[in-house]
């Protein structure tokens, strides 16, 4: 295909112009020989014309044409989201739905604006420069592989994804080239990868149906998708909300139950006005929701289905204005009413509303709602607590295809076990997708692990401790045979080498066929067993190569940023540096903190446990001297130096300052190389330190408040939740530095594998004998009803109580 074809294949793709096949044929036939821009609008604008009625369109299609930066036409491509997109915004939650009848009853010129809503919006989406102008535009192109001609067909109950040549670009950086996707139905995957690669966006992009080439009759839910919320509802109507079938079913009885029981018992057999007017309105309702799936459909789909789907899309919409038109007392009959109150009633009788809200507010229970606290509006929760509610509606919805993006973030203990429980017992059938930092979570839940590496996907079958376990007994077997195999190469060059010598001093010509044989075994050194274990033969082996055998390529492990975290210089003094001594604090009445003492010496490793609100932030905050006691006394030697912490830290960081002059502001006096040194041990370097705090990651905004908090370097570190938003490889380099830290550690932490690897350390982690001094390394103290006592049993002890209280519920 020539520059000229590709080009304008191309922009009939991006434009979504509806040109039969015959005519694109023809098209082609007339470009095959034109190699300029001029003439080739010359040549074709008479048949765009035809297919657009606004000239501007037209004429932003030949000034956006490049004969040179075509794509092949073998890639089916998405035009770019003109729209800016957010990696994690999301897409609006349906409309509040009232079930009264008379608020739906439109008249037909609100549902014809709605129509041509759609066709505005529509026509909106080909403007290559519309733009919110809040926020900087994010340009994502997502789309497979795809035969132009091929019609494919659907199995309905498929829900099995299984994708090729799947291309992701963001601003013109690939994140996935030509991998390939595939979800088995009633599996649950782990997704892993480092920071930046592309988890969440792949996720946004099946989520909102961006991605050309997923199965239309797959029902695919990204959390994401739920964090809008309707600020006059309560929690627990919010979570019902979230079904939208349910809603419309709900809504379309209500309405023919008011009509009804206000035509005071009329017969559905004879004419009733106000009966008419709601039953046309419900079909016309009902046609605007096939029209947006039309539009969706012809939006995404490209080739034969393309076509098929413009096709479907304009019987649509003139069924839609066939029924805007329709007078409700002439084309309503008495057979459409009693078709219409049958299926609606039979299917609203069969569903159980009480089930469904019993399941509802279980979900949120689990979820570390109150029964008082699901009947508040939303609008008196935190943000942390709004993700619970998106969470519990994914959870509510049950959706083919649940895709989970660091669900953990904002819960607690009890709560993330709850959700442990949840999708191991109650999920079947569904397939379910989870990127978390949280290690133990995710081995608990997942039965199969995606890698996401190289712009590329890889599948295991097992958990992530399976993979990464099986990845580095790979990766050590690859090193010892490639260890052999180059000590065999020298041997076989040394052979080489001296047989040649010999025959050309003695004028052996039988040295000369050994000579070739060992040339011939050389070439054959390589990978003598393909990956799934079979015996290599030369066929696995197509193409052109410079050797008989594949290499041996031992693979790099991800290198992660390190986090170097300065050691305080030594104290002469064998107390407690920091100690609370029979403290108590109020909030109001309640009091939160009552009577505590904990005493905190040099080296110590103590980690607070509890549910959230029972008082951990509010002890860390008076052992960083941020609260006074209401009672009793906070201790400390007197060169202590503390560094403290939290959410609060990070939400304090102004945004508008980049880390160097947050840093500069904070500490004056110290120099601009001084401070970079410092940023570089916590992983912040090049161009981060002088970028605008608020265009970080939450895991950048992280390191930056970590940095500031261990400048001074303090003695006593107070960590509250520093995992959030960090990745498996950070929060492992912020385990191995906090290990090796000699001051002291005091943390509040949901991530159990990071608890236990600093206060109990790794049972695996070394093969040396026992010695006095092994065991645990720190102390676990529960927070409960205000009173603090020490936890003696290990943390697995506790995991399993917490669990046997979680089920129990």
């Amino acid at each position: 295909m020539v520059a000229a074809q590709k080009a304008f294949a191309t922009q009939v793709q991006a434009f979504k112009l509806a040109i039969d096949e015959d005519t694109l044929e023809y098209i082609n036939g007339i470009l095959e020989d034109l190699t300029d821009l001029d003439s080739v609008r010359e040549a074709t604008e008479q048949f765009l014309q035809d297919a657009v009625d606004d000239q501007s369109v037209i004429d932003r299609f030949y000034a956006t044409m490049k004969l040179d930066s075509a794509t092949p036409s073998t890639q089916a491509e998405v035009p770019t989201l003109r729209k800016p997109l957010r990696i994690d915004e999301t897409s609006k939650d349906m409309e509040s739905l009232s079930l009264d009848s008379s608020s739906k009853v439109d008249n037909k010129t609100t549902a014809k604006s709605k129509l041509l809503g759609r066709r505005s919006k529509k026509n909106k989406e080909i403007t290559p420069n519309s733009s919110d102008q809040d926020q900087p535009a994010v340009e994502i192109q997502a789309y497979s592989q795809q035969s132009r001609f091929h019609r494919e067909t659907f199995d309905a109950s498929n829900t099995e994804i299984d994708i090729k040549g799947v291309n992701v670009v963001v601003n013109g950086k690939e994140l996935l080239v030509d991998a390939h996707l595939k979800l088995k139905a009633g599996i649950r995957y782990g997704m892993v990868g480092q920071n930046g690669v592309g988890k969440s966006v792949l996720m946004s992009v099946m989520g909102n149906d961006t991605l050309v080439g997923l199965p239309q009759n797959v029902r695919i839910l990204h959390i994401a998708q739920l964090e809008d919320i309707h600020a006059g509802r309560n929690v627990v109507d919010e979570v019902l909300h979230a079904d939208k079938n349910r809603v419309r079913l709900i809504h379309e009885a209500k309405a023919l139950q008011n009509v009804m029981s206000s035509s005071s018992g009329a017969s559905t057999t004879a004419a009733n006005p106000e009966l008419n007017k709601v039953v046309h309105q419900l079909l016309v309702d009902r046609a605007n929701d096939r029209l947006d799936h039309a539009q969706k459909l012809a939006t995404k789909r490209s080739g034969a289905r393309g076509w098929d789907a413009r096709l479907d899309l304009n019987k649509v919409e003139q069924e839609c204005r066939d029924l805007e038109a329709a007078d409700p007392n002439t084309f309503v009959t008495p057979q459409m009413v009693n078709d219409m109150m049958t299926e609606v009633f039979e299917t609203f009788g069969v569903m159980d509303l009480d089930a469904d809200e019993v399941k509802a507010k279980r979900i949120l229970h689990g979820l570390g709602f109150t029964e008082e606290e699901i009947s508040k509006p939303i609008d008196n929760y935190s943000g942390g607590w709004k993700m619970r509610i998106a969470l519990a509606k994914a959870l509510f919805m049950k959706p083919d295809i649940l895709l989970l993006d660091e669900p953990t973030n904002h819960l607690d203990l009890p709560a993330i076990l709850w959700l442990q429980d949840y999708i191991q017992n109650h999920t079947e059938g569904q397939t379910i997708v989870v990127v978390s930092h949280d290690r133990n979570f995710l081995d608990e839940v997942t039965e199969e692990t995606i890698i996401f590496r190289n712009k590329q996907l890889s599948y295991h079958v097992g958990n992530y401790a399976d993979w990464e376990k099986n990845t580095e007994e790979q990766r050590r077997r690859k090193q010892r045979l490639k260890d052999i195999t180059e000590k065999r190469r020298k041997q076989m060059m040394a052979s080489i080498q001296k047989n040649a010598q010999q025959a050309k001093s003695t004028g052996d010509d039988k040295r000369h066929g050994l000579i070739a044989s060992r040339k011939k075994k050389l070439e054959k050194l390589g990978m003598e067993k393909t990956e799934d274990g079979k015996r290599f033969k030369q066929s696995y082996y197509a193409g052109y190569h410079l050797s008989a055998r594949v290499e041996i390529v031992v693979e790099e492990g991800v290198k992660t940023a390190d986090i170097k975290i300065p050691d305080p210089e030594p104290l002469r003094y064998h107390g407690p540096i920091l100690q609370l001594d029979d403290v108590s604090f109020s909030y109001g009445p309640k009091k939160v903190i009552n009577e505590v003492s904990l005493d905190v010496t040099q080296g110590a490793r103590i980690a607070l446990l509890g549910p959230n609100g029972c008082g951990k932030s509010t002890l860390m905050n008076l052992l960083a001297a941020e609260a006074a006691p209401a009672k009793g006394e906070l201790k400390k030697y007197h060169r202590l130096r503390v560094g403290y912490f939290s959410q609060n830290t990070v939400d304090q960081l102004n945004l508008n300052l980049t880390p160097l002059q947050q840093m500069m502001e904070l500490y004056p006096g110290i120099k601009e190389q001084e401070c970079r040194a410092h940023y570089g041990g916590v992983g912040v370097s090049g161009d981060i330190v002088r970028r605008p705090i608020r265009s970080l990651s939450g895991g950048q905004r992280n390191r930056v408040a970590l940095a500031m908090v261990t400048f001074m370097e303090p003695h006593v570190l107070l960590l509250d939740e520093i995992t959030n938003h960090l990745d498996m490889g950070t929060v492992e380099s912020l385990v191995e530095s906090l290990s090796g830290y000699s001051g002291a550690l005091v943390l509040v932490s949901h991530d159990v594998w990071f608890l236990r690897q600093l206060i109990e350390g790794d049972p695996d982690d070394s093969d040396e004998e026992e010695t006095e001094d092994d065991g645990p390394k720190g102390d676990f103290y529960v927070l409960q009803k205000g009173k603090l006592k020490r936890w003696e049993k290990g943390l697995d002890a506790y995991v399993e109580k917490v669990q046997r209280s979680v089920v129990a519920q």
